[in-house]
């Protein structure tokens, strides 16, 4: 037969230790989390306001001294003004169809400076043909602007302007077969609002601080990712440095007349 079990209560009490937790105030947490993290600029201090960018705008006076015949050289001269707000590198004049000799080339021209180049040209062809100039300058980052300009040669044109526009005299009805062909080609770029990395304007996704730049193209903008906000924003510079390539084009082509031209350089630049 089993024994049977009893169980006594002696009335002993458990003792139980409490241990109270020393509590760190949240003020002071908060004070070094924000001590710590990084400071929030809004977009206008990460992205250059317009006033800061530099770029260089030359005008051109081509004067033809005495007429250009077959095989003999002719006099020409050039003045370049730089009216822009920039400094004007590596300029250089060349044509299609005509030799040169003397100098046609200039190191730097200086805001609001003026130089004059007096160089000769020499064209082959026996009768009057359409010839095409080109001045290419760069800024001090390396962008690279351009002028197109036409005139027939030779021709019989003593102490004449020449050169005035991209399309040559007598070819207004043929305008569009003179269409400016771009010698460059830039890419452009878009701009990180949260960490200020540029990145090509193609790119969704940014290689530094991994947000995203921009939505899909092909997907809704209330979809998936899409619904997400995007950091990346236009480059101003490229922007600026389009809208005067545009304005010196239309310039060459005879679109603008001098007052709209400076009216529309001076809003630009300024």
């Amino acid at each position: 037969m089993a024994d049977k079990v009893s169980f006594t209560d002696f009335g002993t009490k458990r003792k139980v230790r409490k241990v109270k937790r020393k509590r760190t105030s949240t003020s002071h947490i908060k004070s070094e989390v924000k001590a710590t993290s990084l400071p929030e600029s809004p977009v206008s201090e990460l992205i250059p306001n317009l006033d800061e960018f530099k770029f260089p705008f030359i005008e051109i006076s081509v004067t033809q001294l005495n007429p250009s015949l077959r095989d003999s050289w002719c006099e020409m001269e050039v003045s370049l003004q730089n009216s822009g707000n920039g400094s004007a590198r590596s300029i250089t004049i060349s044509f299609d169809n005509l030799e040169s000799r003397g100098k046609t080339m200039i190191d730097e021209l200086e805001i609001d400076s003026e130089m004059l180049l007096n160089f000769e040209v020499k064209c082959s062809s026996r009768e009057s043909a359409i010839t095409r100039m080109d001045v290419f300058y760069h800024t001090i980052e390396g962008d690279t602007f351009s002028i197109v300009r036409r005139d027939w040669f030779p021709n019989t044109n003593e102490d004449t302007v020449v050169f005035q526009n991209e399309i040559p005299p007598g070819e207004e009805e043929k305008a569009n077969l003179y269409t400016r062909k771009e010698v460059m080609s830039d890419d452009f770029h878009i701009i990180c609002k949260k960490c200020e990395a540029r990145s090509p304007a193609n790119f969704r996704i940014c290689g530094k601080c991994g947000s995203r730049l921009q939505k899909r193209s092909d997907r809704a903008h209330d979809w998936g990712s899409n619904r997400k906000e995007t950091t990346g924003v236009q480059d101003g510079r490229e922007m600026l440095m389009q809208k005067l390539r545009k304005l010196g084009e239309l310039k060459d082509k005879g679109m603008l007349s001098d007052e709209e031209f400076s009216v529309a350089k001076s809003k630009l630049l300024k």
